[in-house]
């Protein structure tokens, strides 16, 4: 389909639209662009990362013990504990399925499957066929650029959160070092938890460089792998939607007064070999997602409810700090899950059109094998593709929808017992 001029300026400029998310994913151990390169410097660091992450659940465990009656100190700790348990998660997840995962960023940023789609070179002799890779060039242009608005959100929703926790807690710190006699004060770190231990020891090295570091890759990974594996997600997701609208077009001019009758036959059949391509592709993309991301929404379950709790306990207290924050918590927690189900919803839509274009071509008046190919392709497209979460549901909008109703349950049972 492209020359090799026209396939390095695809690559080139598909490397554009997620070079964010591939620079993103070296920093916390994963090389999207060449698996073999630094493998093994990455995959330590990979391993660093969590095991640090690990180490500090001591500090959010004596955080609970210690303000076990204090419900919002403690849901905030456990929320933020589970957050970042579900991002080492999806880290060693990462690192057993980096290959997979691999392969599949390679397909889409190479359009692989419309390099080798048949239809482009047994009918380039028809003027159809430009007709065709416009239209699926112009197709595949919108989803990469969707692809890119909604990884530069995400992104910038993640490092607002990831900030704020880092920078209150730091100038907080400086301010209390300056202003209050040593002993005098407890130190914050950026995410809540105690180390009984080293409590007085305020900002004594290594004391207090220990906990920071800590911590800090804890909040770190929190936001950072989050955007490195959903945003290979959203790739994969709208890279499948875009192929699944591109085999629409092709499908939509079999019957074309462009296309002889007597090859309307061999045309159909490309469309074919490329439907069985794309449902291979989305097959891959479901089984690469469908059980990692169980924990994530079970996660959210939880965390969108205790958000809302927090933004009520700090209006009521008149927090602004506490309202940013958990606003911006929020909104980016939210928003990882609108990402799932909202393009979940585009995949599973895109998906049912496929049936839909091949009866709406004229085969009424076309020959027996044609008609034959047609009632065949009807039967295949009755079930569509989807992606799942696990074995429970389907990556959609009312699966969205009862998420936040759930949510909203949990931040009444919260409220009821804090009253109580």
């Amino acid at each position: 389909m492209y020359s090799p001029e026209e396939d390095a300026e695809l690559k080139r400029r598909n490397y554009r639209s997620i070079r964010e998310m591939i620079r993103l994913s070296y920093t916390v151990g994963f090389n999207l662009m060449d698996p073999s390169r630094c493998g093994q410097v990455l995959r330590i660091w990979t391993i660093v990362l969590s095991l640090s992450s690990l180490a500090s659940l001591y500090g959010h465990w004596q955080m609970l013990v210690r303000y076990i009656h204090d419900i919002p100190r403690i849901g905030e700790t456990a929320g933020t504990a589970l957050q970042f348990l579900t991002s080492i998660a999806k880290m060693w997840y990462f690192l057993f399925a980096h290959k997979q995962i691999y392969h599949l960023l390679r397909k889409a940023r190479c359009h692989e499957l419309l390099q080798r789609c048949e239809l482009f070179e047994r009918m380039s002799d028809l003027p159809v066929t430009k007709i065709i890779r416009q239209q699926v060039e112009s197709t595949m242009n919108r989803y990469w650029a969707s692809t890119r608005r909604q990884l530069l959100i995400y992104l910038y929703s993640c490092i607002c959160i990831t900030t704020n926790y880092f920078i209150n807690s730091f100038a907080i710190n400086l301010y209390r070092y300056f202003t209050r006699p040593k002993g005098s004060y407890d130190i914050m770190l950026p995410l809540p938890s105690l180390y009984p231990a080293w409590e007085h020891k305020g900002l004594e090295f290594p004391y207090y460089h220990i906990q920071m570091y800590l911590e800090t890759c804890s909040l770190y990974i929190c936001g950072m792998c989050a955007v490195s594996f959903d945003g290979i997600f959203i790739v994969l997701c709208l890279h499948s939607v875009g192929l699944m609208k591109s085999l629409n077009q092709m499908v939509e001019h079999a019957t074309s007064e462009l296309v002889p009758p007597d090859r309307r036959v061999e045309y159909l059949r490309c469309c074919i070999y490329q439907y069985q391509r794309v449902a291979n592709f989305a097959a891959e993309v479901n089984g690469c997602f469908r059980h990692i991301t169980f924990s994530q929404f079970l996660l959210s379950l939880f965390n969108w409810g205790l958000a809302l709790f927090q933004m009520s306990v700090g209006l009521g207290d008149n927090s602004s700090i506490t309202m940013i924050r958990m606003t911006m918590y929020l909104v980016a927690a939210g928003y990882q899950i609108v990402v799932y189900c909202y393009n979940g919803q585009r995949f599973a839509t895109a998906s049912e059109e496929i049936g839909n274009a091949f009866y709406q071509l004229r085969w009424y008046g076309e020959s027996r094998e044609f008609r034959h190919l047609i009632r065949m392709m009807l039967m295949r497209t009755n079930r569509g593709f989807r992606l799942d979460v696990s074995w429970f549901m389907q990556m959609s909008l009312p699966t969205l929808m009862a998420m936040v109703r759930t949510s909203g349950q949990y931040f009444l049972l919260l409220q009821n017992v804090n009253q109580k």
